[in-house]
């Protein structure tokens, strides 16, 4: 589980990737729906954040 802090409140998750971790149908259906209302890049918005992320690997 993954604590979240926001503002001063903890809300807590689960984190769907790790092994054993069971989400009942209902779980998944709110995590998807939660998904898809956050946001979405354009293709070009991808490409310069990839390249963003390129030039500051570049620097180290």
């Amino acid at each position: 589980m993954i604590d979240i802090k926001t503002n001063g409140q903890k809300e807590e998750s689960k984190n769907w990737i790790l092994p054993g971790i069971t989400l009942s149908q209902d779980e998944f259906s709110e995590g998807i729906l939660k998904a898809e209302n956050g946001h979405f890049y354009t293709i070009q918005e991808s490409m310069e954040h990839f390249e963003q992320w390129m030039k500051s690997r570049d620097k180290k």
